[in-house]
C-alpha cells in the first residue's frame, strides 16, 4: 500500500527534445519570448506556450507575449515594470510617465499607483495589468527633442498639477526647482512644448521667463490670452 502511494504521488517528467521551442524557453531566464519567435508551427507553438504558462513557467504579458524569469518558492518572479515598457514601445522616443506616476517620478506624490502609465507621443500599445499606456499622438515634439523619461513627466505634470499631492502653488514651486536643477534640459522641453498644449504652454513659458529664460521662453507658441490665465490662476486647480 505504502509502495503503491510512493508510485502515485510520483510526477512523471516530460521529455525535452534539445532544441525544440520548450527547451529554448526552459534554459532561459529572465526575458521575453515571442509566439513568432521560436521553432514550430503556429499551432504547435501555441500548445508549447500554454503549457508552459500552465505550468508556471511562463507568465504571458499580452497577447503572443510572454515572460520567463527566475522560479523562486513563490512562483515565477514577474517582469519588471520598466522591463515591460521597453519591450512594448521599443526605440519610441519621448517616452515618460503619466499620471501619478509622473507625480511620483517628482516627488510630488507618496502614492503607489495600481498600475504605472506611460505616456507615449504615438499610437500607444494595449497595456498589461500592470502598464498602461497613454497615447499622446498630438505631441511629436517629445519625440523629436528625445526627451528623457523625467521630462515626459514633467511636461505631464505641468499640464495637469491636480495629479499632484501638494497645492497647486506649491507644486509649481517644486516643478520650478527641478527646472532650475540639472535634471532636465530647459532646451529640451522648449522645443517639445510647441506640440503640448495651450495650459502647459503657457505654464512653460512663465516658468523659463521667471528663471530668466526669456529668449527660450520666446520660442514657444504662446496660448490664447483666455487659456494663459486660466493656466496660471492656480484657483482652478485643486
Amino acid at each position: 500500500m505504502m509502495v503503491s502511494a510512493a508510485v502515485e504521488s510520483q510526477v512523471p517528467q516530460r521529455q525535452v527534445r534539445p532544441g525544440s521551442a520548450r527547451a529554448r524557453v526552459l534554459g532561459s531566464a529572465e526575458r521575453f519570448w515571442h509566439h513568432d519567435e521560436l521553432p514550430g508551427t503556429s499551432k504547435t507553438i501555441s500548445n508549447v506556450l500554454s503549457n508552459l504558462v500552465r505550468e508556471g513557467e511562463l507568465i504571458p504579458v499580452r497577447r503572443g507575449v510572454y515572460w520567463r524569469g527566475v522560479k523562486t518558492p513563490l512562483g515565477m518572479s514577474p517582469p519588471p515594470d520598466s522591463a515591460v515598457v521597453a519591450e512594448l514601445v521599443g526605440d519610441m522616443k519621448g517616452v515618460g510617465p503619466a499620471g501619478l506616476s509622473a507625480a511620483s517620478a517628482l516627488r510630488l506624490s507618496t502614492q503607489v499607483p495600481r498600475f504605472r502609465q506611460i505616456a507615449v507621443p504615438g499610437r500607444a500599445p494595449a497595456g498589461t495589468s500592470t502598464v498602461k499606456f497613454l497615447t499622446r499622438s498630438a505631441r511629436p515634439g517629445r519625440a523629436k527633442a528625445d526627451l528623457t523619461g523625467l521630462e515626459v513627466a514633467f511636461l505631464e505634470v505641468l499640464g495637469d498639477l491636480s495629479v499632484s499631492e501638494l497645492s497647486a502653488q506649491l507644486s509649481w514651486n517644486r516643478l520650478l526647482e527641478v527646472l532650475g536643477s540639472e535634471s532636465v534640459r530647459p532646451e529640451k522641453l522648449a522645443v517639445a512644448a510647441v506640440t503640448e498644449p495651450g495650459v502647459t504652454r503657457a505654464r512653460l513659458r512663465a516658468m523659463l521667463t521667471s528663471c530668466g529664460r526669456d529668449r527660450l521662453s520666446a520660442r514657444i507658441p504662446p496660448a490664447d490670452k483666455r487659456t494663459a490665465a486660466r493656466a496660471l490662476d492656480f484657483e482652478h486647480e485643486k
